[in-house]
């Protein structure tokens, strides 16, 4: 019998987890964190190629160790949702998603940086 041996990366993660976090009902959009912005910088100052705006993992920093991932998922809402309750079912959402597509067990945390008040 052969055993196989498969690694899913991060990016994966982070575009499965970052997909399903925005179509959860009250996620406006998601914040790129602290590290992504200045990354973006630097990259705009070594002139990398944004120009399509921001990437489809911007707002979401995943990590795989072994049979778990870390998921960090940085969100903006809209004056109106509980926020507790928004970051529970980007929790739930984001943790199902990911285990479905990807197997590994999932650790989500969600950090509300900003709320509209349009």
């Amino acid at each position: 019998m052969t055993e196989t041996h498969v690694h899913v990366g991060d990016v994966v993660v982070a575009r499965v987890a970052a997909e399903r976090a925005r179509r959860v009902p009250g996620v406006v959009a998601l914040r790129a964190d602290l590290t992504q912005a200045l990354l973006g910088l630097a990259g705009s100052v070594l002139h990398r190629d944004r120009s399509a705006g921001a990437l489809p993992t911007d707002g979401v920093h995943a990590q795989v160790h072994g049979t778990q991932a870390d998921v960090t998922i940085t969100l903006a809402t809209r004056l109106g949702h509980n926020c507790r309750d928004l970051a529970q079912q980007v929790q739930v959402a984001v943790a199902e998603e990911v285990r479905a597509y990807t197997g590994l067990e999932t650790v989500v945390r969600v950090v509300v940086a900003d709320v509209l008040l349009d």
